[in-house]
């Protein structure tokens, strides 16, 4: 997370060169009081409803991306996460491929 103004709101360091936004904007993962509410380049800006997280600057948040194939597009590798650890790294072999 890279900041916040207020209790109510906060800045993430994801907007739509991170996921792709044809489909909407990304779920917050396990903040349902945590809402994604307008992406720029670089950024995106959440909405902290009643009863949500007290976010802080450096707080990893999971987004759950609206339509996975453009986004994974967009990277270069996949980052496999078990247990709170990176367990590998697999590339994207065919990141933007065109024939």
């Amino acid at each position: 997370m890279q900041s916040t103004s207020g209790p109510e709101q906060a800045v993430v360091d994801a907007g739509i060169k991170a996921f792709t936004a044809e489909k909407g904007l990304p779920r917050v993962f396990g903040m349902e009081q945590v809402e994604y509410t307008h992406a720029s380049d670089e950024h995106g800006e959440l909405k902290i409803g009643a009863g949500g997280p007290r976010l802080r600057l450096g707080d990893k948040l999971k987004l759950i991306p609206p339509h996975c194939d453009p986004t994974v597009n967009l990277h270069d590798w996949y980052v496999c996460i078990r247990n709170d650890r990176v367990e590998a790294l697999w590339p994207i072999t065919a990141r933007g491929a065109i024939r």
